[in-house]
């Protein structure tokens, strides 16, 4: 990969939700645990890929399990609806802990430790601390001149009460993230000691909240409601970027009813106050989705809208459908029929979630889906075997765009009349789009003893005039397979592979493509204990990722985890 242009790309500039681990009352139909993936553990790596949100499948609701899979715990708040409180039946073995540790070359570190305290029928605190990253040499965007010495932490805890009440019941949390990393410099040569900020880099977030939501048939309305405040702030100054802090109140909830058992009417908000210390101007963004469902056993139906208002930095009302139609036939198969849209705020924490990398001259407008249109096919001919095939049309207004490779010169900021070389930022652009998708897949599990699954997708992009360049990190093509086997009494091993071609652009060469191979292992000591080793990138391919950064080459984890 050649290096980028700094002065083009920055002609090319357009002018211009934290995490407290939330679990629904533990019952056999509805549970949320923090457990491993026993077949595939997930084994930290910093530079995650991005492609197209993911399809919403429907399918019938079941168990919620999270595998500790998240990279970045520390993202948002949801943005859907809180579930209601459900007094369901405690599952009687239920383990309420779960620790990991894992450890490789590069200094690859991933721990988690979480707990689910049931304190009392009525009182319950669950908390949450991870600590992950690497520090080691990586391949520059300078392709063959020189190895970059890497380095990415992130430290996240996150502490969450809840008290029910007779009818309802209240909420209190809190988290706080630490994000340390280094910056690439736009040469070999080491910055001065005046210029250590332009490579190095904290950003610290931290939230607070409090809830109250109904419990279920305690009130003729249902409802949940809950707010809190959060911040965002980084220690060193860039060029890029003015010395300026977010600060958030985030506010959320919803009322609704039930009509008959088919039935019922809800109204979902979601209110954002964005305030900066100095420089950029606060703002209001609010989201309104009414929407109305009607479900039996064959046919899955809600009616809705989403209706959104900004006062400032890309202000006025926009509207986007909210409209889901599932049904299925033949026990197995599910025709469905999606479109649907709304907001999406670009605060710091969103930014974040893009790239940790990331750089703006100014605040970025919310991105609007003004369509997301899906029609597709699910089915499960047979036991074991599934398969989808869907296609869609998509149209974004002020998608945000990742460019790699955005550097600078500081001049003279030690007074003696020389330049030195500043660090390499992926800057943020935005700029509308439309896209149209089409994608399949398929997978099929044998009794415990093997699963497999492929699925790929492909992307035809149509930007705004004056913005193609802006595509080139974004994937054209996406391929996903894995397979996991039993191969003893204790023992799996799994294999998995990711390929993504990205968009060929009229400005640059084509970015090399992501192709990633994996291979892990897991054996259960205990009925509670495993040990694991992953193997990533076996292929050690050199490429950039979703962040703007290349990937690590090849590289292993090894670790052990338990719950108790």
């Amino acid at each position: 990969m050649k290096h980028i242009s700094v002065i083009l790309l920055c002609a090319m500039m357009p002018a211009g939700v934290l995490f407290a681990q939330s679990q629904p009352e533990d019952s056999t139909l509805n549970r949320t645990v923090v457990v491993e993936n026993q077949y595939n553990p997930e084994v930290m790596d910093a530079y995650k890929v991005n492609v197209l949100p993911k399809i919403e499948e429907p399918a019938v609701a079941k168990k919620d399990i999270d595998y500790a899979m998240s990279v970045r715990p520390l993202v948002g708040w949801q943005s859907v609806p809180m579930e209601l409180v459900s007094n369901g039946p405690v599952q009687d073995k239920a383990l309420p802990g779960y620790v990991r540790l894992s450890y490789g070359n590069r200094n690859n570190t991933d721990i988690k430790l979480s707990y689910l305290w049931n304190m009392t029928d009525r009182d319950r605190l669950d908390v949450m601390g991870s600590f992950y990253g690497f520090s080691g040499n990586v391949a520059s965007l300078n392709e063959g001149e020189w190895d970059w010495k890497s380095r990415f932490f992130r430290t996240d805890v996150s502490l969450g009460y809840r008290h029910r009440f007779d009818k309802v019941s209240l909420m209190l949390g809190g988290a706080f993230g630490s994000q340390v990393f280094n910056y690439m410099p736009y040469s070999a040569s080491e910055p001065s000691s005046v210029l250590s900020s332009a490579v190095s880099q904290r950003y610290s977030m931290g939230e607070g909240y409090v809830g109250i939501a109904s419990e279920e048939n305690a009130f003729p309305l249902d409802f949940a409601l809950q707010t809190g405040f959060r911040g965002f702030g980084y220690r060193h100054d860039t060029r890029f970027l003015p010395e300026t802090s977010q600060h958030t109140v985030h506010t959320q909830g919803f009322v609704g009813g039930t009509i008959n058992d088919d039935q019922r009417i809800d109204v979902a908000f979601v209110m954002d106050n964005v305030m900066y210390d100095a420089y950029w101007k606060d703002y209001t963004l609010l989201q309104l989705n009414p929407y109305y469902t009607y479900r039996t056993d064959e046919l899955n139906l809600r009616l809705g809208a989403h209706v959104d208002w900004q006062s400032a930095n890309g202000s006025g009302i926009k509207a986007a459908p909210d409209v889901k139609l599932d049904y299925t036939f033949a026990d197995s198969y599910v025709v469905f029929v999606h479109a649907v849209g709304g907001a999406r705020l670009n605060d710091f924490y969103g930014l974040n979630e893009i790239t940790p990398y990331w750089m703006l001259y100014e605040p970025l407008r919310s991105t609007y889906t003004y369509l997301d249109a899906t029609a597709g096919l699910k089915a499960s001919p047979v036991t074991g075997l599934k398969f989808d095939l869907y296609g869609g049309y998509k149209f974004l207004k002020d998608e945000v765009f990742a460019l790699p490779g955005v550097g600078d010169n500081y001049a003279d900021l030690a007074g003696t009349g020389s330049s030195v070389p500043d660090a390499l930022y992926t800057m943020l652009g935005q700029g509308d789009a439309r896209v149209a998708y089409v994608g399949a897949g398929i997978g099929y599990g044998y009794r415990g003893m093997f699963d497999f699954s492929v699925a790929g997708q492909y992307n035809s992009w149509n930007p705004e005039d004056g913005t193609d360049n802006f595509l080139m990190l974004k994937p054209q093509f996406t391929l996903d397979a894995s397979a996991d086997f039993k191969l003893l009494d204790g023992l799996h091993a799994g294999i998995a592979y990711q390929y993504e071609d990205r968009v060929k652009t009229d400005w640059a060469e084509r970015l090399d493509p992501v192709n990633n191979l994996s291979v892990s292992a897991t054996y259960s000591i205990l009925e509670r204990l495993n040990v694991f080793v992953r193997f990533n990138n076996l292929l050690n391919k050199d490429y950039i990722t979703s962040t703007g950064y290349p990937a690590q080459g090849f590289n292993v984890m090894a670790g052990i985890s338990c719950r108790f």
